[in-house]
């Protein structure tokens, strides 16, 4: 859960997860995170159907957290966690792929469920289990004005025309690698040695390789946690 905390003059954007403080100088970062709100608020509004928009990027850079911060905030609006859509993780192994790559993926099942969910249409999810490295249960999603489709999966250059508004989160790779280690350590009980070959599969070769990096909005987390608006595109 994500929330807002003052004392002092103070407002500090925390999680529940692993990072304590999320965002550092907090007064401009949710001054950003405001502005993506307004501009998801404004394609809803000008397409005139529920909009998708796909919240991508490597790990480590914040991405659910965003997510859920701008859901909260915005009214009838609804997370569709990307992570989720991964392959069992037995068939993912034998092909030597991880999740951040597209084809580690049930990319046929999410392009359908994104495109119900712009036809105003709720969907049933999939979700993961860690421990059994599968998908065993389901949850409804929507329906929902605003969609936010969060996950690295987001930035594939083949999911591209499935969003209304692409939405990109990038971070120094210093930044990606601590949060990773800290969450997949941590919470994901992995091994040192296995935190380290996951970052370098997934954010040094499998994002690079098949991310768009042209987006609506880009927003960078920098080294000290504060959330710069890089691009913002005319869509």
């Amino acid at each position: 859960m994500t929330g807002i905390k003052g004392g002092g003059g103070e407002t500090t954007l925390v999680s529940s997860g692993s990072q304590e403080t999320v965002y550092a100088d907090c007064r401009h970062s949710l001054a950003v995170l405001e502005a993506v709100r307004e501009r998801m608020e404004a394609a809803a509004e000008r397409i005139g159907r529920p909009v998708v928009a796909g919240l991508g990027g490597p790990g480590g850079t914040g991405k659910s957290t965003i997510a859920r911060y701008l859901c909260a905030r915005t009214d009838d609006c609804a997370v569709l966690p990307l992570d989720d859509y991964r392959k069992p993780r037995a068939a993912r192994a034998a092909s030597g792929l991880l999740g951040s790559h597209p084809e580690g993926n049930r990319l046929g099942l999410l392009r359908e469920h994104l495109a119900a969910a712009r036809r105003g249409e709720a969907v049933e999810r999939p979700v993961f289990d860690p421990s059994a490295g599968e998908a065993r249960t389901t949850e409804r999603v929507g329906p929902a004005r605003i969609l936010i489709a969060e996950g690295e999966i987001a930035a594939h250059r083949g999911l591209a025309d499935a969003f209304d508004l692409r939405i990109l989160v990038e971070a120094h790779w210093r930044t990606q690698l601590h949060t990773r280690l800290t969450r997949d350590i941590r919470e994901r009980k992995c091994s040192l040695e296995r935190a380290i070959e996951v970052y370098l599969q997934s954010n040094l070769r499998d994002y690079p390789a098949f991310a768009d990096p042209a987006a609506d909005i880009v927003l960078y987390r920098t080294r000290n946690g504060r959330l710069k608006l890089r691009t913002v595109g005319g869509t």
